[in-house]
This record gives structure tokens, sequence and C-alpha cells, in this order.
């Protein structure tokens, strides 16, 4: 009977505290929810808003500094991709520089006033310029009158002079052909063979620092033979240069004699129109026969 009384009164009390703690306040803990990684399938197709960046094509343009992707989503910007007559450093050579997109076309010419003209005679019209546009290439003069490899005028340098100074700007990238011409101011201002031979030497090294891959092309002085005798030896000067340089040579040292230009000069140094005509069938002649042309004639 006492146990059936303690029995319910335990019953009743283990009721009565469940349902305090239900009527009362009650905590709650939180667990955060498990994080599920993101994993990429491996057969997941590639965000199509992020280019895709494949090894470059090289372009064939001047000196294959261009690079383009070939889906055409990207493209690397090249140096030139900037405009002509835009000036840049060439690291090679340590010199500013211009740009010509038509370089891999053109032969720079560096001369004197057989080359620049004189005498009423613009540049595009000089034997020299034609010869070589005969010849397929585009024509970028350098050089200037009254100069040579020793010989300066009042108002520019002598050639190589001309290039380390920056009186001149040479074109960058790789053309077609360099041409060296001149002696004549050479010849008139006395300058002596050592000199002579010394400033082709310097001259040939700084065109070859800016173009070490280029064909040159070595063009003597315009004479009348044993009639300018200091011209034909100074002609027969700088065949030597080119010759221990392995370059190829145009002797033009007694082309006013041979040709019969005598009535054909403006002031006995310079040809007239007629003259230069001439000379450019001459010129072209002699390219064709040392198999020079621009890529592509």
């Amino acid at each position: 009977m006492e146990f059936r009384k303690f029995a319910g009164r335990a019953a009743a009390g283990l009721a009565l505290s469940l349902s305090a703690s239900l009527a009362g306040p009650a905590m709650v803990v939180s667990h955060p929810a498990p994080r599920l990684e993101a994993r990429q399938s491996s057969h997941e197709l590639p965000d199509p808003s992020i280019p895709e960046r494949t090894p470059p094509v090289h372009n064939a343009l001047p000196d294959g500094g261009r690079a383009t992707l070939p889906a055409a989503r990207d493209e690397l910007t090249t140096i030139w991709d900037k405009p002509d007559g835009t000036i840049v450093l060439n690291p090679a050579s340590g010199r500013h520089e211009v740009l010509d997109h038509d370089i891999a076309q053109t032969a720079v010419l560096m001369g004197d006033s057989q080359a620049g003209g004189a005498a009423g005679i613009d540049t595009a019209d000089t034997w020299l310029s034609r010869g070589l546009v005969g010849r397929g290439y585009k024509v970028r003069f350098v050089g200037a009158g009254g100069t040579g490899f020793a010989a300066a005028s009042e108002i520019h340098p002598n050639f190589p002079d001309a290039v380390e100074s920056g009186a001149v700007t040479l074109p960058y990238g790789k053309p077609a052909l360099v041409v060296l011409e001149g002696g004549g101011n050479d010849a008139a201002q006395d300058a002596s063979d050592a000199a002579i031979v010394a400033n082709a030497e310097r001259l040939l090294r700084d065109m070859k620092a800016s173009y070490p891959t280029s064909q040159f092309l070595v063009v003597g002085t315009l004479g009348a033979g044993s009639s300018s005798p200091r011209r034909a030896q100074v002609d027969a000067l700088l065949a030597g240069f080119a010759r221990a340089n392995g370059l190829p040579f145009i002797s033009a040292g007694d082309w006013i004699m041979r040709y019969r230009l005598g009535g054909k000069m403006a002031d006995g140094v310079h040809l007239t129109a007629a003259g230069h005509q001439i000379l450019t069938g001459v010129f072209v002649q002699e390219l064709e026969e040392l198999g020079l042309a621009a890529p592509g004639h």
C-alpha cells in the first residue's frame, strides 16, 4: 500500500517537472549545416566568355614581330600595330628608328647627291632610286648631298657620324636591301684612303647593328675614268672594302666616259635628267646580273 503511494507521488512529480520544463524558455543549440564543396567535372565545358589562350601564330609582317591568336578572340599587340612614322627604340642597335610597314620591300639607300638628287633632280628621279624601283624595291633615302664616308658638308655630318649622332633616322625592321653609295665628295675633299676605309667600316658596323640579316650592296663612285683619277681611285678603294667584307659591288668609276655622258652633265659633277635616264637602265642591268630584286619581283 505504501509502495503504491510512493510510486504515484513519484510519477506525479515527474509529470510536473516535465510540464514546467516545457512551459519555460528553451535553449536551442544550432549546428552549422555541412558545406558542400563544388567539384568541377572533368567533362565540364570551359566558360566561353574567357578567351582561350592558344600558341601565337606569327604573321608574315616585316620582321615577324607581330602575332595574333588564330581564334580572333584576342590579339597580341606588338610594335607593328603602331602607325607608320612612329619612333621606336631598336634594342639591337640602341638607336631610335622609325616604323615603315613596307620595310620588307624596301631598299635603304645611304648615299650622296648622286642618290639624293641635285641640279633640279629629285631623289625619286636619280639613277640609283629609279634603278632600285625598276627591280621592285621601295626606296628610302637616308643620306645627304655634299657628304660621304669621311666627307661632311657645312650642314650635315659624314655617313657614319650621321647614323651615330641621330642626324638621320633609320627605318626599323628588316629591309630587303641596304645600299651604301658614295665617294665623290670624299674625292673632292681629298679625304685620305685610310679615313675613307675606316669610316666605311664604321658605317657597315652601324648598319649591320640595325640590319644584321639584310642583303647589302656597295655602289662605287661615279666618274670618268682617267679623266677623274681621284674618283677612279676612290671607286677602286670601295671595291676593295666590299670584297674584304664579302659584299657585292657595282663599280661606276668610268661610267661617264663609257656611256658617253659628257654632254649630259648639269654642272660637271651631276647628271641631267637625260643622264639619269641612261644610267637607270645601266644600273637595273647591274642589279639583275647580281640577282638582286625585291621579294616577289
